[in-house]
């Protein structure tokens, strides 16, 4: 692989890298205000108050930006972890759809958020698979 035809890949690894620790970071420091925020009633996922999900899914998005940083920054790209980080965004968007259909009492703000992020994961997505695509490994 040479460095022109992993280019786009490895630039939106690293925007994805810096994206998600940013956001997780965010997110798991205001957890309890977003969570406030969201919704017009408390509301628990599997028994857990949305604040604890929102803040255990924000340093999750941590370790996920560690992972993009890991798998962009090295000399010979680990194709089979770009693969992967390309099906969890993919996965993020169509698990989004998902929960805004639930029956939750979700606010406008709370909509507004779940649309915007999965809309820039998906961003992110299509431009991991044409990096992908690029370098002949979609199979």
């Amino acid at each position: 692989m040479t460095a022109s035809s992993d280019r786009l890949l490895r630039r939106t690894l690293w925007a994805n890298a810096v994206l998600s620790v940013g956001s997780g970071a965010v997110l798991a420091a205001f957890a309890t205000p977003f969570a406030a925020m969201a919704t017009h009633a408390p509301l628990q996922v599997l028994g857990l108050d949305l604040a604890l999900v929102l803040e255990l899914l924000g340093l999750g998005f941590v370790a996920f930006g560690a992972l993009c940083g890991w798998v962009a920054s090295r000399t010979d790209m680990p194709i089979g972890w770009a693969r992967t980080i390309f099906v969890l965004d993919a996965s993020w968007v169509a698990i989004s759809a998902v929960v805004l259909m639930l029956p939750a009492a979700w606010t406008l703000a709370g909509i507004a958020g779940i649309v915007v992020v999965a809309l820039i994961v998906a961003d992110l997505a299509i431009l991991e698979y044409l990096g992908l695509r690029r370098l002949g490994t979609t199979h």
